[in-house]
């Protein structure tokens, strides 16, 4: 009896411990998914994205979500490719050394207007108050009526030269009237500074610029109320919107989240900018304040860069109008708007 017994107990015992071997094998298992997971997820490297921006105010969002690791956090490693200025950014994009730039609207109109294989995602900022009339100190300019006679210096086939064009005509002002001066915005203020002119116009950061290095300049009046809304715009190669679809959704939240913070912090926004351009930090918040910032692709901001096409077309900056329809994607900043 004591045999058989102990035969029964042996016997249970094999049982439970096969039963306790089935349910080990079932939670490693288990664990060795959730550890598959685990590395698979660590394993996802981030999408890189070669991105082309200026170290000036344009660029302010590009700027922040760069020093506060808003494109890390969205899956995205960025190559940063520092340019001068817009048309830089879009000769980076025409040379393949980037994926995607951000410039203002005449660039980004040119380049869409050359036939180069790119698309307009959004805008990420401009604004009416963008560009500015700053008048030489006893140049005795105070409103559009006394630019008569005047010389006024202005970037030639800039969005800023046809908004003044269209700042003048609303005025009442004819153009003959008065001398235009093709200038590099950066030489208003030495111009000035020689009398070489009665007033500037330009987009920030230039105006702010002359206020600052001349003393006594100072305000005339904005390009505002004209049907525009100067944008600034960012573009992407064609090529990479098709592989990598959603690293410019990425793209589009990243700098959302950096307007969100320049609206949030904008003192701590204006320092990080101020670190990157070497402009005081005061000066910085005030252009910033001037500026109008959001990731958006309305339909008023098509009807701007229309308007510009329309100009840059009529200077012979460019040949041929856009094909919009091609150029103009607004699939991508549907996406980044939907969570």
């Amino acid at each position: 009896m004591k045999r058989a017994s102990c035969q029964l107990s042996d016997v249970g015992l094999s049982r439970r411990a096969l039963l306790a071997a089935v349910a080990l094998a079932g939670i490693l298992a288990v664990c060795s998914g959730c550890a598959r997971k685990t590395e698979d997820i660590t394993a996802a490297a981030p999408t890189q994205l070669r991105l082309a921006y200026g170290k000036k105010i344009h660029y302010a969002p590009q700027i922040v979500a760069i020093k506060k690791g808003y494109f890390a956090d969205h899956g995205l490693a960025v190559e940063a490719k520092v340019v001068q200025a817009g048309i830089q950014a879009a000769e980076a994009l025409t040379s393949g050394s980037a994926d995607a730039s951000v410039m203002g609207d005449a660039p980004g109109i040119i380049a869409a207007a050359s036939g180069m294989p790119v698309k307009i995602v959004a805008s990420y900022g401009g604004g009416e108050r963008m560009h500015r009339l700053v008048a030489a100190p006893n140049s005795g300019i105070r409103s559009a009526a006394d630019l008569q006679g005047k010389r006024v210096g202005v970037q030639m086939g800039s969005s800023t030269h046809g908004g003044f064009l269209l700042f003048l005509e609303k005025s009442g002002i004819d153009v003959q009237d008065l001398k235009l001066v093709p200038l590099n915005p950066r030489d208003m203020p030495e111009a000035m500074l020689a009398g070489g002119i009665d007033a500037g116009v330009g987009s920030e950061p230039w105006p702010s610029n002359i206020e600052e290095r001349v003393e006594g300049s100072y305000e005339v009046a904005t390009l505002s109320g004209l049907g525009n809304t100067y944008p600034l715009v960012m573009l992407v190669t064609e090529r990479y919107a098709q592989e990598h679809p959603d690293a410019v959704v990425a793209a589009l939240r990243a700098t959302q989240q950096a307007v969100d913070f320049m609206h949030d912090h904008p003192d701590e926004a204006a320092a990080l900018i101020a670190e990157a351009t070497g402009v005081p930090v005061a000066r910085e918040r005030k252009m910033m304040d001037t500026l109008e910032w959001g990731v958006i692709l309305d339909q008023a901001t098509v009807d701007s860069l229309k308007q510009t096409a329309g100009f840059l077309h009529d200077q012979g900056k460019i040949t041929h109008l856009p094909d919009w329809d091609r150029i103009i994607d607004r699939s991508f900043i549907e996406k980044a708007d939907a969570d």
